[in-house]
């Protein structure tokens, strides 16, 4: 009978927290999130209940107000919709992936929280709530495969921890004195994390206690490019968002690399709403991935995990249009994936590449409708929309030389750094020339180099692949007559010398590559 209390602790907070407001209610949410540390001590171990200290905190800190939000009928029958079906979704899904022996209500519970988020958030009757609702998905995204992928006792307190990061998202800024210092620190990091993936002997993995970060070569170099975008595109004061990212590229253990990419997400959609809702869906989507691994039949899993791979990045690309889910969020989930892909088998890789080659074309068509039915705010720009299409491309060719994770890496730069910025700024200069060549689709620019990488790597995988991208490729180079100048405006920074590093780095990669690939058909 003790296995049902956590099911019944939770349903009466829930009951509590929807019928009441101020104190009455934020108890009541706490309530819930103990009923979700209780069923992790039954089901796994008494140590994973550190998991709650997180959750616990946030929901301290989000005080609610005395009064209840004052609503109508139609909007209360919409938050009762959303809540029901939410949750028979938690219970259909904690249903079809049980938790060895245990009854599905108790399996059920961190789903519950889940359930709960997502209705505050799809449907808040206030911001506060919308921001409690960003909170308890990221805390239930850790409980869930926490319960599915058991941890230690510091794993399981640095994933629930990630449910503070919403908060501090909102909250916390790097004051103005401390900024240039931070900026060099993550800079710093960012040139060791070179040398290492360049020069020096594999780190491997770093440990402490029951917490592993693995930093090999490839997760190196990702850090350092993330690292490097965190201080050049984020807005001012949001550089340590970039650490949400590192984290989430490094963490060995699933239950802290998937909180931390919901976190990283969460952060960057308190103040930009804009994609919030296909962002999560990725976020949802990838989670499921150490889940299914775990608790799904061995006969069905590895197929769904290969689309899940494929159809997140594809949403995450959908939601990259401006703010942090572009210059942060777009380039780990996309580093994630392209390092996951690398394990998929020969029949799995043919269905991400199904995917990603549809994704490519609704990218592109979604832009083109958009501007045919004067929807110019949202449409997007075809450019970025069809570099985002090689992008899906190139991370599903496994060529023998890599050059399609050279593409992509190369293709992410672009995204994020060359072509982020405000073009009028500089208009008449030097400035504005080397601005001009970064951006532009000839050599010497890392949009040339990532573009014609990724046509030989996808020519390589598959003759279908190749003639899709190359069309992609070719329509890249008119779609300045649909688009002008209209590049993605980057967060306001103060002018410095800092504003050259981006296109200096678009023209540094435009050119490697084409050397590197003239030594190798001279040394052929």
């Amino acid at each position: 009978m003790i296995v049902y209390l956590p099911a019944v602790l939770f349903g009466v907070g829930l009951l509590v927290a929807y019928g009441s407001a101020g104190r009455r209610r934020q108890t009541a949410t706490l309530a819930m999130a103990a009923a979700v540390a209780w069923s992790l001590a039954l089901l796994v171990d008494p140590g994973a209940t550190v998991w709650a200290v997180g959750p616990l905190a946030a929901i301290l800190l989000l005080a609610r107000p005395a009064e209840r939000a004052r609503s109508n009928f139609e909007g209360l029958t919409r938050r009762g919709l959303t809540i029901a079906a939410s949750m028979l979704a938690a219970l259909f899904l904690a249903s079809r992936l049980p938790i060895g022996e245990n009854p599905v209500l108790l399996s059920a519970v961190p789903w519950f929280l889940g359930a709960v988020g997502v209705a505050w958030f799809v449907s808040p009757a206030d911001q506060l709530e919308r921001l409690q609702g960003q909170v308890l998905m990221v805390a239930a995204v850790a409980g869930v495969i926490l319960a599915a992928v058991p941890a230690g006792a510091l794993t399981a307190a640095a994933a629930g921890a990630m449910a503070l990061m919403p908060i501090a998202g909102e909250r916390a800024r790097v004051p103005g004195q401390l900024r240039p210092a931070v900026s060099s620190l993550l800079l710093l990091l960012a040139g060791v994390a070179v040398i290492l993936a360049a020069g020096a002997p594999s780190v491997g993995r770093l440990s402490l206690l029951d917490l592993s970060l693995s930093l090999t070569g490839p997760v190196l170099l990702a850090v350092a490019i993330l690292l490097v975008i965190g201080v050049l595109a984020s807005p001012l004061g949001s550089e340590w968002v970039a650490l949400l990212g590192v984290l989430a590229l490094a963490a060995a253990a699933p239950s802290v690399r998937w909180p931390a990419l919901a976190a990283l997400v969460a952060t960057a959609t308190v103040l930009e709403r804009r994609g919030e809702r296909p962002a999560w869906m990725a976020v949802g989507v990838l989670g499921l991935i150490p889940v299914l691994a775990a608790l799904a039949a061995s006969s069905w899993s590895p197929r769904v995990q290969a689309v899940a791979l494929a159809f997140s990045l594809v949403l995450i690309l959908f939601a990259a249009g401006t703010g942090l889910l572009r210059v942060l969020a777009l380039p780990t989930t996309t580093f994630l994936v392209m390092l996951a892909v690398g394990s998929l088998s020969v029949s799995q890789i043919v269905r991400f590449q199904w995917i990603a080659a549809i994704g490519a074309l609704l990218l592109g068509l979604r832009v083109v409708l958009g501007r045919l039915m004067r929807r110019t705010e949202g449409a997007g720009v075809l450019r970025d929309a069809l570099v985002m299409g090689l992008v899906l491309l190139a991370i599903g060719a496994r060529d023998s030389l890599g050059l399609g994770q050279l593409a992509v890496v190369l293709l992410v730069i672009d995204l994020t750094l060359a072509r982020v910025g405000d073009i009028g700024d500089a208009a008449g200069g030097l400035v504005a020339r080397v601005l001009d060549l970064a951006r532009s689709s000839w050599p010497p620019a890392v949009t040339f180099a990532g573009a014609t990488l990724a046509v030989v790597a996808d020519l390589e995988a598959s003759l279908a692949l190749g003639l899709l991208a190359a069309l992609t490729w070719a329509v890249l180079q008119l779609a300045p007559l649909f688009d002008g100048h209209a590049p993605v405006t980057a967060a306001e920074r103060p002018r410095s010398a800092m504003r050259l590093v981006g296109p200096a780095l678009s023209i540094a990669c435009g050119v490697a590559p084409a050397l590197i690939l003239r030594m190798l058909r001279l040394s052929g």
